[in-house]
C-alpha cells in the first residue's frame, strides 16, 4: 500500500470547487449489476471492512479550506453509515429509479467521502451494488482500482520507467491546456443560460460495433466512442442548437497519467486535453478520421511524460485558474472521458455483467459523458444540462448513430513483410454484429502492436528473440495484454504474456488463446 504525498493540483482544485459551489455535487461513481443470490448487508460490510487496509481511496480525504487542504486517514471510517442497502419493489423499472436517485444524493458528510449500495428485490437472481465517492479523492481510473480490490481478480501492475519527452511535448501540453479554455460563445445564449439543473440517462451498445469502425481506420474504442458522440450531437444541434451546428464542438477529454506504482493512491492523477467534436463532418468515415487524427497526440507516451510534469510542478493556484476558466459560460466545454476494464469482476462467487458509469456535471458546462467497456458492452453515461433543448434525447441519438458507423471489409494488418519467413496464424472471426472483418493473429499482427502502441523498435523484433532481446518490458506487456483485448477481445493476462521465452513463442500463445476464444464463442452462436 502507499500513501499520498501531497494533493495533486487537480486534487485542491476540485475541493476548493466543492467548497465554493456545495450545490453543485461532485459525486461520481458506478453500478455493478450482478447475477447470484443477495448478499446479507452483515456480510456485504464484513467483506468491504476486510479491504480497507488494502484501499487507501477508502481511508483517505481532503480536509482543510480549499487550496490549503491535506490529507487525512481514518483508517476505520463508519461502515454502517457507508455500506447501507435499499430493498426495491419488483422490476427493472424501481431499479432505474433508485440508481437515479443515488446519483443526486448527497455522500457522507464527514470522513472519507465515499459509500456503497446494496440494492436488491427488483429481480430474482439478479441484485446492484452501487460504489460512489467524490471526484476529489478518486478519479475514474481511482474508482476502476477501488473496484479492481473490491471486485477483482487481476494483480497489481508492475511499475515501468517512463518515456523521455522533449520540449515540442512540453509546448503542446501547455498550448493545449490554454486551448482547451479558449473563448468560442457555443453555449452561452442569453436566452437559454445554462441553469446547472441536470438530466441523467444512459446508453448500452456492443464494444465491438464501437471498437470494430474505429480499428479498422487505425483509431481505438474511444475513438469509435468520440466519432459516434459527435454524430449524435450533429443531429442535435441541427434540430435544436443552430449555435453549435455545423462547426467543431469544443470538448476536453480526460487523460490518465496515473503511473503503475501509484495504483492505489487517493486522488486525482489525469489532466485535461482538448479534443473537439468533429460534428461539422457530414460522414461517419469523416468523423472517425478526425477523431483519430486528433485523439493520436494525447495517446503518444512522451505527450504523457510532458502532461504528467507539468501536473507535477504547476502551482495549485495556476491550475485553478485554469480549470476556472472552463467552467465559465463563454468557454463551456463537453467533457468526455472513456474507461475500460479488462478483467472479470465478481462479489464473493457472483459474476458482475455489466457495469454503469455516472458522473459529474461541472458549473456551466452543457454535458459530461464518460463511457466504461466491460463483458463485450459499452455503457454510456451522459450528464446534460437541463435548460438545453431535447439534449436529454442523446442517448437515443447516440444509439441511432452507432447503427450509422461502417462494417469494415479490410483487414488493416492484411500484408506480411516480402523479407519474413511465412508464419501460419489463427484467424480470429468478428463477432456476430460484425461478421465481414477478420483479423490473422501472427508475428505481424503482434509486432505491429508491440512498435506501435508498446513503442519498441522494429528492428529487435525477429521471431526467435527472446523477450528482453526484443525490448519487451513491463509496458510493452500491458500494451499488448489491452490491445489485444480491446482490439480482438482477446483476454490473456500481463503474466501469462510474460512467460514465453521467445517472440515467435508468445505469437504462438496468443494464437493458441485466440483459437480457444474463437471455438467458444462459435459454440454459443
Amino acid at each position: 500500500m502507499t500513501v499520498p504525498l501531497r494533493p495533486t493540483p487537480m486534487d485542491l482544485t476540485m475541493h476548493d470547487m466543492a467548497q465554493a459551489h456545495p450545490s453543485v455535487s461532485q459525486t461520481i461513481g458506478v453500478i455493478l449489476h450482478l447475477e447470484g443470490s443477495v448478499p446479507a448487508l452483515g456480510e456485504l460490510r464484513a467483506y468491504v471492512d476486510s479491504h480497507l487496509e488494502s484501499e487507501p481511496r477508502l481511508t483517505h480525504y481532503l480536509r482543510g479550506p480549499g487550496l490549503k487542504a491535506r490529507w487525512h486517514h481514518d483508517p476505520a471510517p463508519d461502515l454502517h453509515h457507508r455500506v447501507r442497502e435499499q430493498r426495491l419493489p419488483s422490476g427493472d423499472q424501481h431499479l432505474e429509479t433508485a440508481l437515479t436517485g443515488l446519483v443526486a444524493h448527497p455522500l457522507p458528510g464527514t470522513g472519507p467521502l465515499w459509500d456503497i449500495w446494496l440494492l436488491a428485490g427488483y429481480a430474482p437472481g439478479r441484485y446492484a451494488i452501487c460504489l460512489r465517492a467524490h471526484h476529489s479523492t478518486q478519479d475514474g481510473m481511482g474508482l476502476i482500482g477501488t473496484l479492481t480490490t473490491l471486485f477483482g481478480t487481476a494483480p497489481a501492475p508492475t511499475t515501468h520507467p517512463a518515456p523521455r519527452a522533449g520540449a515540442g511535448a512540453y509546448l503542446g501540453t501547455v498550448r493545449g491546456m490554454l486551448a482547451a479554455s479558449a473563448t468560442h460563445n457555443v453555449w452561452n445564449d442569453t436566452a437559454l443560460p445554462l441553469t446547472g439543473h441536470r438530466d441523467i440517462s444512459w446508453a448500452h451498445v456492443p464494444t465491438q460495433r464501437l471498437r470494430q469502425a474505429a480499428t479498422a481506420r487505425g483509431g481505438d474504442t474511444n475513438d469509435g466512442f468520440l466519432a459516434t458522440l459527435s454524430g449524435a450531437l450533429r443531429t442535435w444541434t441541427s434540430q435544436a442548437w443552430p449555435r453549435g451546428a455545423d462547426r467543431p464542438l469544443p470538448a476536453i477529454t480526460m487523460v490518465n497519467l496515473r503511473r503503475a506504482e501509484e495504483h492505489d493512491r487517493p486522488g486525482n492523477y489525469c489532466t485535461f486535453a482538448p479534443a473537439p467534436l468533429p460534428c461539422h463532418e457530414p460522414t461517419v468515415e469523416g468523423r472517425l478520421d478526425h477523431v483519430i487524427a486528433a485523439t493520436r497526440t494525447a495517446k503518444d507516451p512522451a505527450r504523457h511524460k510532458a502532461m504528467r510534469s507539468v501536473m507535477d510542478l504547476v502551482p495549485a493556484r495556476a491550475f485553478q485558474a485554469l480549470a476556472t476558466r472552463l467552467t465559465t459560460p463563454d468557454r463551456a466545454t463537453i467533457t468526455t472521458s472513456y474507461l475500460a476494464i479488462h478483467r472479470p469482476l465478481r462479489y464473493k462467487q457472483d459474476p458482475v455483467t455489466r457495469l454503469q458509469p455516472f458522473n459529474w456535471l461541472p458549473r456551466h458546462q452543457p454535458a459530461s459523458i464518460v463511457a466504461c467497456s466491460y463483458n463485450g458492452t459499452t455503457s454510456i453515461c451522459f450528464v446534460t444540462d437541463a435548460a438545453l433543448p431535447g439534449l436529454n434525447q442523446l442517448p437515443s441519438l447516440f444509439q441511432d448513430a452507432v447503427g450509422d458507423l461502417p462494417f469494415s471489409h479490410d483487414n488493416p494488418q492484411a500484408g506480411s513483410r516480402p523479407d519474413q519467413p511465412p508464419h501460419t496464424g489463427v484467424t480470429l472471426p468478428a463477432p456476430a454484429a460484425g461478421r465481414g472483418t477478420t483479423d490473422v493473429i501472427d508475428f505481424d499482427l503482434i509486432k505491429g502492436i508491440l512498435v506501435h502502441q508498446g513503442n519498441l523498435p522494429a528492428d529487435s523484433i525477429t521471431h526467435q528473440a527472446t523477450q528482453e532481446e526484443a525490448g519487451i518490458d513491463s509496458l510493452a506487456v500491458t500494451a499488448l495484454s489491452m490491445t489485444l483485448e480491446d482490439r480482438l477481445g482477446v483476454v490473456i493476462t500481463e503474466h501469462e504474456l510474460a512467460k514465453p521465452t521467445t517472440v515467435a513463442d508468445l505469437v504462438n500463445l496468443v494464437a493458441q488463446r485466440a483459437a480457444s476464444s474463437s471455438g467458444h464463442e462459435s459454440s454459443k452462436e
